[in-house]
């Protein structure tokens, strides 16, 4: 596993150490790796998001019977 260091504000880390005990996470690490991952799945998500949106959208664009009537003539 790659190491990565952060610095927080000492209020901040303060904070951190308390939700983290709070929150019964076995580390910090732990507790940022999961935000980080969470982070990234949700993007991913969003991004597929788009795209089916983006699809549903040119598939009114592309299933119509009036341009499946001309390309069947030439095709």
């Amino acid at each position: 596993m790659k190491t990565i260091t952060i610095k927080l504000p000492e209020d901040e880390a303060k904070e951190l150490n308390a939700y983290v005990k709070k929150r019964n996470y076995p580390s910090k690490s732990e507790f940022i790796r999961n935000l980080i991952m969470e982070r990234m799945d949700r993007t991913r998500q969003e991004k597929i998001g788009w795209m089916m949106m983006a699809e549903k959208s040119m598939k009114k664009i592309w299933d119509n019977k009036k341009d499946d009537e001309m390309w069947g003539r030439y095709i």
